[in-house]
């Protein structure tokens, strides 16, 4: 197998696992079952974003992110099975908050 091949045969197995976390939290999610969150800001039903495998809650109006226990340490723990060089796990969570 070329280098080519093995790079777009680990692309398309990382895009797997993210899909199959997206997947799960979604049903983590629906498990939790008590509705949207309000904003403690605004008090406007918040939007919930999957990140890495990981479901936070945004405020539409303020942008504010709120995370639950332990959601930061999955995120982290996601970005760096992720890679980038030259991309901070930080600037990874950033986009993927504003690219939706």
């Amino acid at each position: 197998m070329s280098s080519d091949s093995w790079d777009e045969m680990r692309r398309a197995k990382e895009e797997q696992y993210f899909q199959n976390q997206n997947k799960e939290a979604l049903n983590r999610l629906k498990a939790r079952g008590s509705g949207a969150r309000k904003s403690p800001i605004t008090g406007e039903p918040m939007e919930q974003l999957t990140l890495h495998g990981v479901v936070v809650d945004r405020c539409p109006s303020s942008g504010g992110i709120w995370l639950d226990k332990g959601e930061l340490e999955e995120i982290l723990k996601a970005s760096t099975k992720e890679g980038g060089a030259g991309t901070s796990w930080l600037q990874q969570f950033m986009k993927g908050l504003y690219s939706k």
